[in-house]
């Protein structure tokens, strides 16, 4: 597993995904294609135990998940390195930013046993702005970085606070969309309506031409009925 200090007896015993509980499916989503085309038919055992002979297609995001986020709290050290290297890759730009920040502390970043409130400041610095502060947290976690409790704490807090903005922003997208969706079909009832109406007044429109048609032939056939008599 990608890491950016030495591993300790302790952090062997660690699980992250211990620590990142409810955030899982934040680290998931990111490589949910690898998981289904990658990862998830390669165990057979795994699958099996999960998900039984149901055919892969017919498995939900969310059931894919519950059964991964289960195995990660269990401990499953192949899956957790799967997981975590994946993930890292595919935020590579943030690993850069990382790496970067503690060879500026020490070349050797991953002998770094812990850095103070001081030197993770330093470290921090732009990275929720440029890649997100739930990004942040969650790289933080998952690769071991030995920041101080405090600052773990505030970074947890900065990415709950971007999850409710994102919460918040979807909603009010429903919202709006639901809005259109209303919009858009009161619009065709209107349309439909229309249609009917104009359908039922050209079908009119066509008898009244027909009677007043008629009319006059009738009208003509008297006129000619009474000259005749004359």
């Amino acid at each position: 597993m990608l890491a950016f200090h030495e591993p300790t007896p302790r952090d062997a015993m660690k699980n992250q995904f211990e620590t990142l509980q409810g955030w899982i499916p934040e680290v998931l989503s990111p490589i949910k294609k690898e998981i289904k085309t990658d990862h998830l038919g390669s165990d057979p055992a795994f699958y099996k135990g999960y998900f039984g002979n149901r055919p892969q297609n017919r498995l939900t995001v969310e059931e894919i998940f519950a059964a991964y986020e289960k195995e990660l709290l269990k401990g499953n050290e192949d899956l957790g390195e799967w997981v975590v290297n994946r993930w890292v890759f595919k935020h590579g730009d943030l690993y850069t930013h990382f790496a970067d920040k503690l060879a500026a502390i020490n070349p050797q970043f991953n002998e770094i046993k812990s850095l103070s409130e001081e030197e993770s400041a330093k470290i921090l610095k732009g990275a929720p702005e440029s890649f997100g502060a739930i990004n942040t947290f969650l790289f933080s976690v998952l690769n071991g970085v030995v920041f101080p409790e405090k600052v773990l704490l505030v970074l947890r807090k900065m990415a709950e606070s971007e999850r409710a903005a994102q919460k918040s922003e979807e909603i009010a997208l429903e919202e709006k969309l639901s809005l259109e969706q209303a919009v858009q079909r009161h619009q065709r009832e209107m349309n439909r309506m229309q249609e009917k109406y104009e359908s039922r007044l050209a079908g009119v429109q066509k008898k009244y031409a027909a009677d007043t048609e008629a009319l006059k032939k009738q009208i003509r056939a008297f006129q000619k009925q009474l000259a005749e008599k004359k």
